[in-house]
């Protein structure tokens, strides 16, 4: 009977963990691909909506923001769902930042995420932030955007 009950639970976290990688790349796959000088100029029309930018990224002392060289003086402050802070491909993302924090070079990345309001995630109070759910295509120096 004792192995039954252990067959029956093996297969049950095999089929939730297969539900949950397909709902991740469902979500992350119906986000929409926004240049981001569209999502600083309309931040009300894309709050909550699941995006895709591709942008730069900027870690400061007091938290981290993400702007596009296209649209300079507008930048958005980034944060970490607290799902993502989990995921390996995030957290690299953040040692990396942390490594090249006093480089001059500019970091680029294409990120998946929601423009949500401050929740006062920081020193510096911003109306809006983008909440990070994943990241991909870090780069030092700038790319062209991919949009």
């Amino acid at each position: 009977m004792s192995f039954n009950w252990r067959r029956r639970s093996a297969f049950l976290i095999c089929v939730l963990s297969c539900c949950s990688y397909l709902f991740s790349q469902s979500s992350e796959g119906s986000a929409q691909r926004v240049p981001f000088c569209k999502l600083s100029r309309q931040p009300d029309k894309y709050k909550d909506s699941l995006v895709t930018l591709r942008v730069r990224v900027k870690s400061f002392r007091h938290g981290t923001s993400i702007s596009d060289s296209s649209c300079p003086k507008q930048g958005i402050g980034l944060i970490a769902s607290q799902s993502a802070d989990q995921t390996t491909s995030v957290s690299h993302f953040y040692q990396f930042l942390q490594t090249h924090r006093l480089s001059k070079i500019p970091i680029c990345a294409t990120i998946t995420g929601r423009l949500v309001a401050d929740s006062d995630s920081g020193f510096v109070k911003r109306d809006v932030v983008f909440r990070l759910e994943s990241v991909s295509g870090v780069s030092e120096g700038d790319q062209p955007s991919k949009q």
